[in-house]
């Protein structure tokens, strides 16, 4: 991976992700300020098109959050869950970016109220990924 430069300034594929994670140590100028931020992320489906709006809050950030992505493919989010039940590949096609950085102090109420004007913004429930 490039050094870490910024938080706006990126865009990761899923083998990128998994990457970061398998070698975490190595990749310490990414875990650090991704450990260091709530925030509101974008995965970009290259396949289809689809997007999906999701937010991270909590003690580990970021960075935690992608890390259940680079473990599962899906992180738990219920359409894309789906769709890989029926293409285990999609995950390949994601790239992970970041829309909004947010203080890791904030409460999750206000993380999650960023994220859902972004999903306004984009129309991620009518036709993205977001589920609700």
């Amino acid at each position: 991976l490039e050094p870490f430069r910024d938080f706006l300034e990126f865009s990761l594929s899923y083998a990128e992700l998994k990457d970061l994670f398998a070698n975490a140590e190595a990749h310490r100028d990414w875990k650090i300020p991704l450990s260091n931020v709530a925030g509101v992320y974008l995965i970009l489906a290259q396949k289809t098109g689809d997007l999906y709006i999701g937010s991270a809050y909590g003690a580990t950030g970021i960075w935690g959050r992608w890390q259940q992505y680079a473990k599962s493919g899906h992180g738990g989010d219920v359409k894309i869950k789906d769709l890989i039940g029926k293409d285990s590949d999609y995950p390949a096609s994601f790239r992970f970016s970041i829309l909004h950085i947010l203080p890791r102090s904030m409460s999750r109420d206000a993380v999650i109220q960023r994220e859902t004007e972004y999903k306004i913004k984009l129309g991620t429930r009518a036709i993205g990924l977001n589920s609700n």
